[in-house]
């Protein structure tokens, strides 16, 4: 339980059943055709009519769709989302299948950090071993992230009733959603007075699920879903949003299989990778990674604007473009209560953007209570579950103090990029969108009155 997020793990949410006590959420089961007596017999087995009752299973899918409990489902979790997951899918799989990997910037920068070497030589590193080990497509996140940014900025423009777009405007402040933990808090306890203000742009890994196997299976000549997509990410949280119904397609998961930092490191290691000689692998060629916008491949780098993909300093940047602000942005962020609570502002051809970073269950309260309250000045929050943000989620290496937090992040920050790449050209923006949806309270199993 403690490889969650904070915001998982919070005792006012109630969302933890112990080992010993039951799942509750109903179930469908087939009927039988005759009744019967149903008898539980010497060996554990409940039979009707001496045939056998079928077994109930419950999924993640079914856990993260009940209000009672996200954390319980820490076992199913480990079951569906996990190295031993990988390697049956290997020995299972026929050969046509493809498998792919995309992985996180923040991922690379701990990897890099473990192994004292820079962002680049890490890069080059994982991207040779991912390959050697079966991975016929690396791709970076940094490009999910990009066209996050744009198409939040456009989001954002319509919030603001100055552009208008096919995108949905929904009601200032808007709230960044590339954080699951936060999303799965807000469903689960803040109700639609909150949702209303989430962003309906899908998160940076969530837009590269929705490309990667269409770019994959029209690359490779194979069917969409013969392509296994493995991705790396700085925190268990993505295991969830991974397993949310709203990503599948066809039935099959847009991402089969999230693997956070720790695992595909100690994965990396126990395959022999780990103690090979870091210091000679680079590259002569910028672009590393595989490309799923464009046939060429895509550079090393960051993004600028903090550790967790830099949504609120990008995507004001994007909007001073789309309204042909020509000078340079005066942002910069004052710490407010503590370091994980920051805000800005600027003009932008004669209008006011605030802005504000809200890291953490403690301050992301704070701006719940300005929602609800209807003293939330700012135009977008960035906000994420975690302290110190993505850099410092919870399946990230661990780290032994701030110290060595603080050189996670010069590593991040070494490459980091303030330059907007073009937009990318997007001819069907719906494919990009999700939605978000208040959980009703179940009644707990141990609140029933006998």
């Amino acid at each position: 339980m403690e490889s969650f997020s904070g915001a998982l793990r919070l005792t006012d949410l109630n969302d933890f059943i112990g080992p010993s006590q039951e799942c509750i959420k109903p179930v469908p089961v087939k009927k039988a055709s005759k009744r019967g007596v149903i008898r539980l017999d010497d060996d554990g087995v409940l039979t009707q009519n001496s045939v056998p009752l079928q077994k109930q299973t419950i999924s993640l899918t079914d856990c993260l769709a009940c209000s009672g409990c996200v954390t319980s489902a820490e076992t199913i979790l480990i079951e569906s989302q996990s190295v031993e997951t990988l390697q049956r899918a290997r020995t299972e799989t026929h050969s046509s299948h493809v498998f792919v990997v995309t992985v996180s910037p923040q991922s690379i920068s701990s990897i890099a950090h473990k192994l004292g070497i820079d962002y680049r030589t890490a890069c080059c590193t994982l991207n040779k071993c991912l390959r050697a080990d079966g991975f016929q497509f690396v791709f970076s996140s940094v490009e999910g992230s990009e066209l996050c940014h744009q198409l939040s900025a456009d989001e954002l423009l319509n919030s603001c009733k100055m552009r208008h777009s096919e995108l949905p405007a929904v009601k200032k402040p808007v709230l960044a959603s590339a954080c699951p933990g936060w999303i799965c808090y807000a469903e689960k306890t803040q109700g639609s007075n909150v949702l209303e203000h989430v962003s309906r742009i899908r998160s940076p890994q969530s837009i590269m699920g929705a490309l990667v196997k269409k770019t994959v299976s029209e690359r490779k000549g194979v069917s969409w879903k013969d392509v296994y997509h493995v991705s790396i990410m700085p925190c268990f949280d993505k295991k969830l949003e991974a397993s949310r119904p709203d990503f599948l397609s066809d039935e099959t998961p847009e991402i089969d299989l999230v693997l956070s930092t720790n695992e595909a490191f100690d994965l990396w290691c126990s395959s022999g990778a780990g103690s090979s000689d870091t210091t000679s692998e680079s590259s002569t060629s910028d672009l590393v990674f595989d490309s799923v916008l464009s046939e060429g491949g895509f550079p090393v780098q960051t993004l600028s604007g903090g550790g967790s993909g830099g949504f609120a300093e990008r995507i004001l940047h994007h909007v001073a473009r789309r309204l042909n602000h020509t000078e340079p942005l005066n942002l910069t962020f004052t710490p407010l209560r503590n370091k994980d609570l920051l805000e800005a502002k600027t003009s932008i051809n004669g209008t006011e953007f605030r802005v504000a970073k809200a890291y953490g269950f403690r301050n992301i309260q704070n701006i719940m209570q300005k929602i609800r309250h209807g003293r939330c000045r700012y135009d977008y929050v960035e906000i994420m579950a975690c302290p110190g943000g993505c850099l410092n989620g919870g399946g990230q290496i661990k780290v032994e103090d701030n110290t060595d937090f603080d050189s996670v992040t010069q590593v991040y920050e070494s490459v980091s990029s303030n330059v907007l790449n073009s937009d990318h050209k997007v001819s069907d923006t719906q494919l990009f969108l999700t939605s978000y949806r208040a959980v009703e309270k179940a009644a707990s199993a141990l609140g029933s009155q006998w």
